[in-house]
């Protein structure tokens, strides 16, 4: 299910004083299985553009085709739309809200009209895909730590089957045992066929997992390439407030200490076995 963005403009409180261009002129393309990272400073114009992805958010000018279709367009529905592209916001608390956490994941599936049955194997599937273990199915979703009220929320998007993951910041304030529970799950969904798009500040976990990357700046579509692409750029990175990779800025400052090392490798895995063939050594097998 390709998404196609055709001149999206989005203006906040058109014709009054406090008028705001969150998007200008935006295009793009994603095709099916694809897993993109959407990154940009803060105020760039990510959360924006998403929530017009599904249409929660209808553009001022421009176009959102899904399948080849407006989804503006005079029948289509927006209630179907969001079954097929799902939409996890940054911060859980806004997204759940039933009593335990298996009638939040089930609250989805049940207003699609599927037998009870149906629902509960979605719920479990979910859970599992996710991480949530079976007892905790029937507490509440408010005694639970952040990371699992994360899981949560994305179980209940995920109870959907949405052909079209969306993830806002599903990482953000989490522990790094926390963050990584979290990314291995939306990686493995990938895995089995779901398209992804992440948003996400950190630059590290978007060169690990994405295979493009989509960079905003002031509302504009400012770089649209590989992470090797768009981070080989380190001076642009940094000049609309971006901080490339840590591995990145480390191949750049062995390169102007003499070391004869690639500059356009964007993680450790990589890194390390180009620093170990400048020493002459033999790169481990890394598991």
């Amino acid at each position: 299910m390709p998404i196609e963005v055709r001149s999206l403009t989005h203006i906040y409180h058109r014709g009054s004083t406090s008028e705001a261009v969150a998007l200008k002129d935006v295009s793009f393309r994603i095709d099916n299985g694809e897993f993109v990272g959407l990154i940009g400073p803060t105020g760039s114009g990510k959360s924006t553009l998403i929530q017009h992805l599904n249409g929660l958010l209808k553009p001022t000018s421009g176009e959102v085709l899904v399948d080849g279709q407006n989804i503006w367009d005079k029948g289509m529905s927006l209630r179907k739309l969001r079954q097929r592209v799902g939409l996890v916001f940054q911060y859980a608390e806004q997204q759940v809200f039933e009593e335990t956490v298996r009638q939040d994941i089930a609250f989805g599936p049940r207003n699609l009209g599927l037998s009870e049955r149906e629902v509960m194997e979605r719920v479990e599937e979910a859970a599992r895909m996710v991480g949530l273990p079976a007892d905790l199915l029937d507490r509440s979703p408010f005694e639970l730590s952040g990371g699992q009220l994360r899981r949560v929320a994305i179980a209940g998007v995920a109870a959907m089957k949405p052909e079209v993951l969306i993830l806002d910041e599903p990482a953000a304030g989490l522990d790094p045992r926390g963050r990584d529970g979290i990314l291995s799950r939306i990686q493995e969904m990938h895995r089995g066929g779901m398209t992804v798009i992440l948003v996400s500040h950190n630059m590290e976990d978007v060169a690990r997992l994405c295979g493009r990357l989509l960079v905003l700046n002031k509302g504009e579509l400012v770089a649209d390439g590989t992470p090797r692409e768009v981070f080989s750029r380190n001076e642009f990175v940094k000049k609309i407030g971006l901080r490339a990779p840590d591995v990145v800025n480390l191949m750049e400052k062995l390169r102007e200490r003499g070391w004869n090392v690639r500059t356009d490798i964007v993680n450790v895995d990589e890194a390390l076995k180009e620093i170990l063939r400048e020493l002459g050594k033999e790169a481990p097998v890394l598991s």
